[in-house]
């Protein structure tokens, strides 16, 4: 048999197969079953799974990789939390304000009120270089843009210092995302006066 009589066959068999079987309940015959073209696969695109997490060495599975918590419930402004506030801008002034602490004693006791990212920013911050050398009063909420962060100013003897918090969720603690000097110490930019 002739490579066009097979496949005029099978287009006969594939024409006539939904017909015969409307009307007739037999078995297709060998030589029907042997004219009728193999059923290809389609391609189909399934949604992509979710990749599996991390997986630790005790077989549960880790924190993703920047520490998100999504179980944990949202922050919320009360009292509470703005005391928190008060009182992490007044501990980190409070140990950032140490021209004469030696490097490693400032940074040990700086560092520990830092994000990650505000510790990077800050690890080559020399202590000496500070003007401010003494917080003079209490701190105080400026801004609130959202229940994740805080504005706050801290007065010296430089001047007020402003004080960026940050939480992740409810029961995280703020966090110091970044130290703002008085507008009379910051330097002005190239090409500026004084």
């Amino acid at each position: 048999m002739s490579a066009r009589t097979v496949r005029l066959i099978a287009l006969g068999a594939i024409l006539t197969v939904p017909l015969a079987g409307c009307t007739d309940d037999r078995a297709p015959t060998a030589q029907e079953t042997a004219a009728a073209p193999a059923p290809t696969a389609t391609a189909t695109h399934a949604p992509a799974a979710p990749p599996a997490p991390p997986i630790s060495d005790g077989g549960t599975p880790m924190e993703s990789h920047l520490g998100e918590d999504t179980s944990a419930p949202a922050p919320v402004w009360d009292d509470a939390s703005r005391k928190e506030a008060q009182t992490l801008a007044q501990d980190v002034m409070t140990a950032y304000a140490r021209p004469a602490a030696p490097q490693e004693q400032w940074w040990a006791e700086f560092s520990k009120h830092l994000s990650a990212q505000a510790a990077y920013d800050y690890q080559w911050v020399d202590p000496t270089s500070i003007p401010a050398s003494t917080v003079t009063g209490p701190a105080t909420i400026t801004a609130e843009p959202s229940v994740y962060l805080a504005e706050l100013t801290v007065p010296t003897d430089a001047g007020p210092y402003g004080v960026l918090l940050s939480r992740t969720d409810g029961p995280s603690p703020w966090q110091v995302e970044r130290i703002t000097p008085p507008e009379s110490l910051e330097q002005p930019a190239d090409g500026e006066s004084a």
